[in-house]
């Protein structure tokens, strides 16, 4: 054995056997002397790597590739660690060597097609992998992408069928049973979800992957003690993980925990400082315990959250800059973009007045359906339907431009400047064609219910069940159907349990905002959980009680703890503490003692 065997075997046990930071300084020492030798250059690459240093090892790596040109096994090895960089165009460029070698080398096609699927290129992602499968159809990996693509494109039940295929082909293939189970959650499906992620969590345990998918279950069914212990273990794997960091921080803000929420989230944005996804959820827990001061510069992280880029139109050409502390001149011409959901667009309207007052050269883009309703309730003609300006070259005529959500900041600095005042207007003639159909029933309490919200996942989380709802149904009340979508399947069951729901077929109250807010107007009582039409009815003043059925649903304008709302005074807010039994039995007790209700807060 020649003297540099020796010296690399004496290396190799120090690493192993005796200190690892003093066999890589050996070795890194001992690479400077021979800096073309393979056996050195191997036993770098190997030691490096271990060590976490990637750089270091794609170094020695493409030192070796020198000397062994077209080497197959190098050049895969070197690919692989630009994956684990995310460097995807420099892993690609050497698949695309490996394959001018060898045109049928199966992995790097998969592994090529896979790229293009981070990339989001799914087009060339199918291609290769409909290549791929003609030289062999028994490919876990394959059909795991496969599923990855469908899902990603919010093909779910395909993507299912892949996931599935794929366990059956490799029942120990811990990335598709979280695949899996990230799909079956689209699917809103959370027991079998949780199934899924406990099958693969007794595969690896210390998988961090499934520890973070195994707590978001936990968090979304309300078992919020059981999710921090789960996140907790992940994050003594992966200490500086921000995921897992931010979900700990959620799971204490939900339990009322505000001191340790802040702890994890400080933790986490030290650790990226650019997460506006993760500045966004802290920005919703110091709103949610009326911190202004320090809230709302932070709030419009909302709008560089990556999925947020797509959705909203012309960031770039928002100049909230430009609008700080007001001091633009109030003759420049301001343009307002919309939210994107409906309910915080209704939320953020409460503003709008003070704008308009402020402001002499103002135009506002709106949902189409609320463009009547903004122009009647602020008596300007200023509303026009969303995209007028923002989608084409008109944006360029204002000199300042932002989201209605923007624009919060400099009207709400502090709890006593929400007035919340009734600021939507409904139509007189609309308040009175549904007075007239009611006309029958004056005798009775009129009561409107909606029990669900449909967006997804969320949407679950946010809604009940008619069944729940169904000791309301007295005879001294009329039950008024204020639940947009169809509805078929819950008067169906209603009518079997002979409880009458009063439905006004003609009416599309998703579509319709103008018939809605008239028949709400006609209403006693509304009942809701958090949906649209709950900011509706907080806008026009209707008395409100708001089911929170579970933590998860709960947002910065609702309030459980104080049981209202700070942004609409006419609503009260319930959380389920127990059981929705409980508190549809607290909703009766509160109905029965009141003729008018008033829950001014």
């Amino acid at each position: 054995m020649s003297n540099l065997e020796n010296k690399l075997k004496k290396i190799v046990n120090t690493f192993n056997n005796i200190n690892k930071e003093d066999g890589y300084r050996d070795i890194k020492k001992l690479s400077e002397k021979y800096k073309k030798n393979i056996k050195v250059l191997n036993v770098l690459s190997q030691i490096s790597q271990k060590m976490g240093d990637i750089d270091t090892t794609l170094n020695s790596l493409k030192k070796i590739l020198l000397i062994e040109n077209n080497n197959v096994d190098l050049l895969s090895k070197i690919y692989k660690l630009f994956l684990i960089k995310s460097s995807l165009d420099e892993a690609l460029e050497y698949i695309d060597t490996i394959l001018r070698i060898d045109k049928g080398h199966y992995e790097s096609m998969r592994d090529k097609a896979y790229i293009y699927f981070l990339k989001n290129d799914f087009v060339n992602a199918k291609k290769y992998i409909d290549e791929i499968s003609k030289l062999k159809d028994d490919d876990f990996f394959a059909y795991n992408i496969k599923g990855l693509i469908y899902l990603k494109n919010n093909i779910l039940y395909e993507a299912k069928d892949y996931f599935e295929q794929a366990i059956e082909i490799n029942n120990k293939h811990v990335d598709s049973y979280n695949n899996l189970g990230v799909c079956l959650l689209e699917l809103e499906k959370l027991n079998e979800a949780y199934k899924i992620f406990k099958d693969a969590y007794e595969i690896d345990s210390n998988n961090t992957k499934t520890l973070i998918n195994l707590g978001n279950v936990l968090s979304l069914q309300d078992n919020i003690l059981e999710a921090i212990k789960i996140y907790s273990k992940a994050l003594n794997l992966s200490p500086n993980n921000q995921e897992i960091l931010s979900n700990i921080a959620i799971c204490y803000c939900r339990e009322n925990k505000e001191k340790e929420a802040k702890i994890y989230y400080d933790k986490a944005i030290k650790i990226n400082p650019y997460d506006y996804k993760l500045k966004y959820a802290y920005c919703t827990l110091q709103l949610k315990i009326n911190n202004f001061t320090s809230s709302w510069d932070l709030f419009d992280s909302r709008l560089l959250i990556e999925k947020n880029k797509v959705k909203l139109n012309n960031f770039e050409l928002v100049k909230n800059n430009l609008f700080e502390n007001l001091k633009v001149n109030p003759e420049n011409k301001i343009l307002i973009l919309r939210e994107q959901g409906i309910g915080e667009e209704i939320l953020f309207s409460s503003v709008y007045q003070e704008t308009i007052d402020k402001f002499k050269n103002i135009k506002i883009e709106a949902d189409k359906r609320l463009v009547s309703v903004f122009n009647r309730s602020f008596q300007k003609d200023i509303f026009v339907e969303d995209g007028y300006y923002s989608k084409n070259s008109k944006i360029s005529e204002f000199d300042n431009v932002l989201y209605a959500g923007s624009i919060i900041k400099f009207f709400r600095k502090r709890k006593s400047d929400f007035t919340n005042s009734n600021y939507l207007i409904a139509r007189n003639d609309i308040i009175d064609k549904y007075k007239e159909k009611l006309s029958n029933y004056k005798e009775k309490l009129k009561v409107g219910i909606s029990w669900k919200s449909i967006i997804n996942i969320y949407g679950s989380l946010k809604s009940l069940s008619i069944k729940d709802f169904e000791p309301l149904f007295t005879s001294d009340r009329l039950i008024i159907n204020l639940q947009y979508g169809n509805v078929e399947k819950d008067k169906e069951y209603l009518s079997s349990q002979n409880k009458n729901l009063k439905i006004f077929n003609e009416l599309d109250l998703f579509n319709d905002i103008e018939a809605c807010m008239g028949l709400l107007k006609n209403l006693d009582l509304f009942i809701t959980v958090s949906n649209s039409t709950a900011h509706f009815a907080g806008a026009l003043g209707i008395p409100t009680i708001l089911i929170c059925p579970k933590k998860s649903s709960t947002y910065y304008y609702w309030n459980t703890n104080s049981g209202s709302s700070i942004w609409y005074k006419n609503i009260k807010v319930l959380g389920v503490e127990s059981s929705i039994n409980k508190t549809i039995e607290q909703i009766n007790n509160i109905v029965e003692k009141n003729n008018e209700f008033n829950f001014s807060n």
